[in-house]
């Protein structure tokens, strides 16, 4: 797998709407920033996950993907993290070379996908204000999507490890099958929500059940607990506790934590 390209700073700007919009390849106008977004100018690049999905076509499940692609998507953001706005927009090297940012042609040459595919966005970010660009990772290792928001945060909806989004010359304008990865929560959400469809066919009512322990509120007690652990042994520790049978879960490991200093609150 390849490395992706450093980025340089330099080049030379224009003009405040050049900074805010930038120039596409063949000098057509790209614009980056909403007309709604504050002072952009002096803005360095950074990302958010409000919108991210993954969707066919665009997923990590693809013997097509390097399994080290990801970490060339975070060296990627990484290096624009260190970079402003306006070192990007003003650099057409950067903007057109490197990073080959531009608008995606929707109605392009076998693109598998629509604007209103994107329909987990909020439709006021599906308008011409907040137009939606291609970022690439490296020529070979394919692009992600997002747009900025009225904040300035580039917000990225997809990942295209494979450059489905836009098909080009390069890969005789194939679109190659990747599927969503997931994880062990979106796994058993799908495997519950197949099982929710069978319960609703024979009408049993057990679906809404379902769908009702699948929802959790901030104010629900006893649903979640998200304890973060940087370094240490702790989760090894509970882990042997648990295989020797000493405790039957974490839930019971808390419990004895907890009741231990409780006991310890009304000794002192």
């Amino acid at each position: 797998m390849k490395a992706a390209r450093p980025l340089q700073r330099g080049g030379k700007g224009s003009s405040t709407r050049d900074v805010v919009s930038g120039h596409g390849a063949q000098g057509r106008a790209v614009r980056t920033f909403p007309p709604s977004a504050e002072h952009p100018i002096n803005r360095r690049w950074s990302f958010g996950l409000r919108f991210f999905r993954e969707i066919k076509n665009f997923g990590l499940d693809s013997a097509l993907v390097d399994r080290r692609w990801t970490v060339s998507l975070l060296y990627r953001l990484h290096e624009l993290s260190s970079l402003r706005v306006t070192e990007v927009t003003e650099n057409p090297a950067i903007r057109e070379g490197t990073l080959r940012l531009h608008p995606i042609d929707w109605g392009g040459k076998h693109v598998p996908i629509k604007l209103d595919d994107l329909d987990w966005i909020d439709e006021v970010y599906r308008g011409r204000e907040f137009p939606i660009v291609q970022i690439a990772v490296s020529k070979a290792e394919g692009r992600f999507v997002g747009f900025h928001d009225e904040d300035g945060i580039f917000q990225i909806v997809l990942l295209d490890p494979l450059h489905n989004a836009q098909p080009s010359k390069y890969n005789d304008y194939k679109v190659r099958l990747s599927k969503p990865l997931g994880c062990e929560v979106t796994a058993l959400r799908y495997e519950v929500s197949q099982v929710m469809a069978k319960s609703r066919a024979r009408g049993c009512g057990c679906d809404a059940d379902l769908t009702a322990a699948l929802r959790w509120r901030r104010d629900q007690r006893g649903a979640a607990l998200v304890m973060p652990v940087v370094d240490g042994t702790e989760i090894d520790d509970a882990d042997q506790l648990i295989a020797e049978g000493r405790v039957a879960s974490y839930r019971d490991i808390f419990a004895v934590g907890l009741i231990a200093v409780l006991e310890r609150r009304l000794d002192s």
